[in-house]
């Protein structure tokens, strides 16, 4: 992040590592606070250096679920979502400004592309989210009789409950349209001296780019994948996914068996239900021939309403979704989970991520993907 600037500014390595705990694992929130730094440095780095690309511009709070809205330096807007389960604390960050996947059910893919994150403008929103973290846990301690003068963060092993610990790449866009940014970020977080989350923490979700999925391969990285699958038939999945009609089904499935071969990870398989659509119990033996005998596991995921959508799409009945998942475990032996819903009432759940405030003009527009191209130029439509 700032390492380079110290590097060449003639700063020694230690330096470097100071400012990394500072930032990422003891959370200061500006220059002003890293006291192990003279304060000559810290006026130079908050001469020279933006502190944040990032900038909170709506934080919205439910039950169990919280959103922001970032405005970036060129002022486009993109969002990320924090999910509280019992005992664990889950972000879901996104890639890019938009979509251009543009599957029928998702209303960032409406948006259209508008471009790529950076990766650093990708692992800031976990930075937020732990900053975030920290502050209530202080504040905890107050409200528990704590006094202030003896509340120590403890950056190096920081509580459990004040951290994140796991990170989904299922916010706005599609991680492998922007690989090589993507991959920088992962690098990042998982990185010891800065956030510190193992590789078994971090989830890549793609709705099936097979030659992203092939370059992932080579990395050597042993994150979870989740395949955005949807419809277990090409016929089907070319009317819900439209990247399907690039990598299908017949291209892809392979791939996927290559990735848990070579990982010894299970895939994870996303399905969103609409009912009426991909509801019934034929498409649960499609999915179960499609399944069966593979690394796999199934996530149904009720539809969320989206107005931009349209009206024809409905959110299934959960005896439905039992039916199905009935289907799947007693005759071809693949195991399901019925996704909780959560943040539907900010706009937060799966597929409701539509950024309100910046939408471009090319909304609806798909961006046509060559084979073998999986880093489009996403700034120019």
């Amino acid at each position: 992040m700032f390492s380079k600037y110290l590097e060449e500014s003639g700063q020694k390595k230690f330096r470097q590592d100071q400012v990394n705990q500072a930032i990422f694992r003891d959370l200061v929130s500006d220059f002003s606070e890293i006291t192990t730094l003279s304060e000559a440095l810290r006026k130079d780095l908050e001469e020279n250096q933006q502190f944040s690309v990032l900038e909170k511009t709506k934080h919205i709070k439910s039950k169990d679920t919280e959103k922001i809205l970032f405005k970036t330096e060129d002022g486009k807007f993109v969002e990320s979502v924090l999910m509280r389960h019992k005992g664990r604390k889950t972000v879901c960050i996104s890639c890019q400004i938009g979509c251009p996947a543009g599957c029928v059910f998702c209303a960032t893919g409406k948006m259209g592309i508008i471009r790529n994150l950076t990766d650093r403008e990708i692992y800031e929103q976990v930075l937020y989210w732990n900053r975030v973290l920290k502050s209530e846990y202080i504040e905890e301690c107050k409200n528990n009789g704590t006094k202030k003068e003896e509340i120590k963060w403890n950056g190096k092993n920081p509580p459990h409950e004040a951290r994140v610990r796991n990170i989904v790449f299922m916010g706005m866009g599609e991680p492998m349209f922007n690989y090589e940014n993507v991959i920088s970020a992962i690098k990042f977080l998982n990185d010891d001296k800065k956030f510190g989350i193992g590789v078994r923490h971090i989830t890549l979700s793609t709705v099936g780019i097979a030659p992203g999925i092939e370059k992932l391969l080579e990395e050597g990285l042993l994150i979870n994948l989740a395949f955005s699958l949807h419809a277990a038939t090409n016929e089907l999945r070319d009317k819900l996914v439209p990247m399907n009609k690039t990598y299908n089904l017949d291209v892809l499935m392979p791939i996927l068996d290559k990735y848990t071969k070579k990982t010894g990870r299970r895939i994870f398989y996303e399905y969103v239900v609409l009912k009426g659509k991909n509801d019934q119990p034929q498409h649960a033996h499609d999915l179960g021939k499609l399944l069966q005998h593979r690394m796999a596991h199934l996530n149904f995921i009720p539809y969320n309403v989206n107005p931009e959508c349209g009206d024809d799409l409905i959110t299934p009945e959960e005896e439905e979704m039992r039916v199905m998942q009935n289907i799947l475990l007693n005759e071809y032996d693949v195991p399901s989970t019925i996704r909780m819903t959560m943040g539907d009432d900010v706009d937060a759940a799966c597929g409701q991520l539509a950024n309100k405030e910046d939408r471009p003009e090319n909304k609806g527009k798909i961006i046509s993907v060559a084979e073998g191209n999986f880093e489009p130029a996403c700034d120019v439509i």
